[in-house]
């Protein structure tokens, strides 16, 4: 079990949304890059990169991105509007670790398969829920079911998910934990969680639950949850 800490782009600075609102920002810094290399000096394994600008349809951070995965040693994942295998292979030639897919996965899992043909463990398939549906196009529409989702994406041959509570995203409410126990039923498949994490406590509650691992933003940006305290075990 490992903590990810996260780091959101937006307009070349690092940010968090509350419950994925993009009128509810919170700026932590003007140098993403150091905010990584600061993640990296404290223990990290591995970050977690999104470009909310694509994933919002607002523009890009590509730069940014690559400026990231150029400057730490430790692995990358990174997600925001990845459509195409295009995309994919581009990120991956600036750097990245794995590509994580959201909407184009929730709305045709036949592109998963295609991805995962090509590209292996380096997939990752991002599913984002709110009232027991999986969101799209930056959490903004509605998509399918959880079940019915995860029994597609399954099927793709979908390597590993990262399942995201949106409703306790940015909040610091703690993780569903209720989501992860029903996701975990849903799949045989390594799930990282997202959403809610405040403090260590949550972390190895979510490990008691069979997670992979944990990506955390707000609780590492205010300090109620310390990297240093959960880079073991």
């Amino acid at each position: 079990m490992i903590v990810i800490p996260a780091i959101d782009l937006r307009g070349g600075r690092a940010v968090r949304l509350r419950r994925g609102d993009p009128t509810d920002v919170t700026t932590y810094s003007d140098d993403p890059v150091a905010v990584a290399t600061t993640f990296q000096g404290d223990g990290a394994r591995r970050l977690h990169v999104v470009d909310l600008d694509v994933a919002l349809g607002e523009g890009d951070n590509r730069q940014v991105v690559a400026d990231i995965c150029r400057s730490v040693a430790v692995p990358v994942q990174v997600g925001g509007g990845i459509r195409t295998l295009e995309a994919i292979g581009d990120l991956v030639r600036a750097g990245a670790a794995r590509a994580i897919l959201g909407t184009a996965a929730a709305a045709d899992p036949t592109f998963v398969a295609r991805a995962v043909e090509e590209y292996a463990e380096r997939v990752v398939v991002a599913v984002d829920v709110r009232g027991g549906r999986v969101m799209v196009k930056g959490w903004k529409e509605e998509g399918p079911a959880l079940e019915e989702a995860m029994a597609a994406l399954n099927d793709a041959g979908t390597p590993r998910y990262l399942v995201t509570s949106i409703a306790r995203d940015g909040t610091l409410d703690g993780p569903d934990l209720r989501l992860f126990t029903q996701v975990l039923k849903l799949t045989d498949r390594p799930v990282i969680a997202s959403g809610g994490i405040r403090d260590a406590d949550d972390v190895w509650a979510l490990r008691e639950l069979g997670c992979e691992a944990a990506v955390s933003g707000k609780a590492l940006y205010e300090k109620t949850l310390k990297l240093s305290k959960v880079t073991r075990g």
